[in-house]
């Protein structure tokens, strides 16, 4: 019987990394960290409670919703932003610049710009990457959360 369960938040001992569980392999525990990427250690190695002296939002090396920064770019991340549906970001960038003193959307870096893509529609950064080879589909859970943005914009 596995020690963890799928969607169950664990701690590596160090303090270091805690994530979400997505699949446990006779005694090895994959989990999703709160940036996407996905680890696995051994499940004598994890505990479900942080680190003494640590909350689950403060614990080193991880953050409750993380953003991307630039430094985080590479070029896969500029290929998922190319592979967004014309029109979802042609409506992305009018809900932001509607916003007071926003300015251009293009002159935003690669960052900016998928942080706020994610925050309007709905869809992290981590669907965006699973989806990009499927644009269609992107498109429209984009749009589903567009529109939810879009109605409380208006």
């Amino acid at each position: 019987m596995p020690k963890f369960s799928v969607g169950q938040t664990v701690y590596h001992r160090s303090g270091k990394h805690s994530g979400k569980v997505v699949a446990c392999e006779d005694d090895t525990v994959y989990f999703i960290l709160p940036n996407g990427v996905e680890m696995d250690f051994r499940s004598d190695e994890l505990t479900t409670s942080p680190p003494a002296g640590k909350s689950p939002a403060v614990a080193e090396g991880t953050t409750p919703a993380r953003l991307l920064t630039e430094a985080d770019i590479t070029p896969e991340h500029r290929k998922v932003l190319a592979v967004i549906p014309i029109r979802t970001l042609q409506t992305v960038a009018g809900l932001y610049e509607r916003q007071p003193k926003a300015g251009r959307f293009s002159v935003l870096g690669v960052a900016q710009k998928l942080n706020y893509i994610a925050a309007v529609t709905a869809v992290p950064y981590r669907t965006m990457k699973e989806f990009s080879d499927r644009p269609g589909e992107l498109g429209l859970m984009m749009g589903r959360g567009l529109s939810v943005s879009l109605g409380t914009a208006r």
